[in-house]
């Protein structure tokens, strides 16, 4: 069960807003729910950084933290049974940054792209780059474009018939 294990997520607008022209998400990843039940944190690996959006007021208030891979001395995977934990161990800030309840899976993927960020492993150009794309983002994708395709019904361009055609074809990947 993925809510309280935590889970790969898609990218809200929010933070895909705050990125850099030249920078991409490699992964986005929610806390599990055991540690915070209302408000998990989501962690997104970028190109250039990890951001981490932490919800409060049951989601009404976003704080959003980045650390920049350059700032980040060391990076530590303490792996349990279930869950794992990532430490980054700063260069200027006196605490190390734990970020805490991610599935061993995910959490091992976290530490590979910021171990490989901060040694210079990391590819950022050319077909070795990776990035994730979760079944969330796909189904975000699906939705905008099932609102396309009944903005085009609206205003007539369309017919009801093609309108439910095209949005059965849609669904059907799902």
């Amino acid at each position: 069960m993925d809510f309280f294990t935590g889970k790969e997520i898609g990218v809200p607008d929010d933070v895909a807003k705050i990125l850099q022209s030249d920078e991409q998400i490699l992964l986005a990843a929610q806390q599990a729910r055991s540690t915070s039940l209302v408000n998990p944190c989501s962690v997104f690996v970028t190109t250039h950084r990890i951001i981490i959006k932490k919800p409060t007021n049951l989601g009404l208030r976003k704080n959003v933290e980045d650390y920049r891979f350059v700032d980040i001395a060391n990076v530590q995977l303490k792996k349990g049974i279930i869950r794992s934990a990532i430490i980054l161990k700063m260069r200027f800030l006196s605490d190390n940054v734990e970020i805490d309840s991610f599935p061993n899976d995910v959490g091992e993927k976290i530490f590979k792209l910021v171990d490989d960020a901060i040694s210079g492993r990391l590819s950022l150009t050319g077909p070795e780059k990776v990035v994730v794309r979760t079944p969330n983002a796909l189904q975000q994708e699906i939705i905008d474009k099932i609102k396309e395709l009944a903005k085009l019904k609206d205003q007539g361009i369309l017919s009801d018939v093609e309108f439910q055609t095209k949005k059965a074809d849609l669904l059907s990947r799902l």
